[in-house]
């Protein structure tokens, strides 16, 4: 019970932490390509580190190192959009749209894992698209800002479901570290192309450097290997719930920091909130079938 309880705490902790990362990613000042770039490469140094600290093998040789690199690419899309849609809308805006990727890893889990559709993600999903509209038509200043998040939406979901497989087969530390080498291979290179490759850390200013340690550290290593820790103790039901809140937090802290800037609309709230109570149904309704397949067995296994 004690050990249960501890990882409730931790968790909400980490998704505490998650709603930092659209507050960072505006507070630093650097472009979004070098943004994501020094984040990541502060993020591998985490990785390593969390490897060795729990003497887990970072060895390349794995038949599925494509396929990391190859989810990595995925990942860079996801970083650039998301910190890209922050620049040119709001951290609020942005972390409300990113919340939508539960809903489209519920219309894309079906491709993936061969299994069909299930009537009541359909209409969630829709539901969730109106709200969308909604907001979009009403913060008009910001579209460009809201198409760009949920796009970033969408590609999180897609490299998570990939992930959901991959992890089947290897530990989260070494694929978390091969894909974040993906996103900075794939950003390195194309700013050298650009002969626009980002000033060493410490060549920042004092608050960028603060900032990107917290981002690349606690943000992202520290999160990612907590996250998957705390899955040892509770179900997915109750992490989904709880991440869920990462939006309401970032929504709160650039309400704080930023006041008049970061407020929305009235309905954009509305849409908001019509969004979160989509994904604490979707939840719920997951919940039901999964507690309705284990009471009841598989037919075709009955002699």
């Amino acid at each position: 019970m004690q050990a249960r309880r501890n990882a409730l705490v931790l968790l909400h902790i980490v998704v505490f932490v998650w709603g930092f990362t659209g507050i960072l990613g505006k507070l630093i000042e650097q472009s979004t390509l070098h943004l994501v770039y020094t984040r990541t490469v502060i993020g591998m140094v985490g990785l390593a580190v969390a490897a060795w600290w729990l003497k887990q093998p970072l060895s390349w040789r794995t038949p599925d190192l494509k396929h990391y690199l190859l989810t990595g690419l995925i990942i860079t899309g996801h970083w650039i959009t998301f910190y890209g849609a922050i620049k040119i809308s709001t951290a609020s805006l942005a972390a409300a749209c990113l919340s939508t990727s539960t809903v489209f890893t519920a219309l894309l889990e079906p491709i993936w894992f061969k299994r069909r559709i299930r009537t009541y993600e359909v209409v969630l999903g829709l539901v969730v698209m109106a709200a969308l509209f909604l907001i979009f038509g009403l913060e008009t200043k910001y579209r460009l800002g809201i198409a760009v998040a949920t796009l970033s939406a969408l590609l999180s979901a897609w490299f998570n479901i990939i992930n959901a497989k991959l992890i089947q087969r290897d530990s989260a530390i070494r694929i978390g570290f091969y894909e974040m080498g993906a996103v900075v291979l794939v950003i390195g290179l194309w700013l050298a192309w650009e002969s626009d490759l980002p000033p060493p850390l410490w060549q920042l200013p004092a608050s960028d450097i603060s900032y990107q340690l917290l981002l690349g550290f606690v943000c992202t290593s520290f999160a990612f290997v907590a996250g998957i820790a705390v899955m040892r103790q509770l179900s997915p039901f109750t992490v989904m719930l709880t991440v869920n809140l990462e939006p309401v937090y970032t929504i709160l802290i650039a309400l704080l920091i930023w006041g008049a800037e970061e407020q929305m609309t009235t309905g954009s709230y509305l849409g908001i909130a019509l969004i979160l109570a989509c994904l604490v149904v979707n939840g719920w309704l997951q919940r039901k079938r999964d507690a309705r397949e284990v009471v009841e067995p598989d037919p075709l296994t009955q002699g």
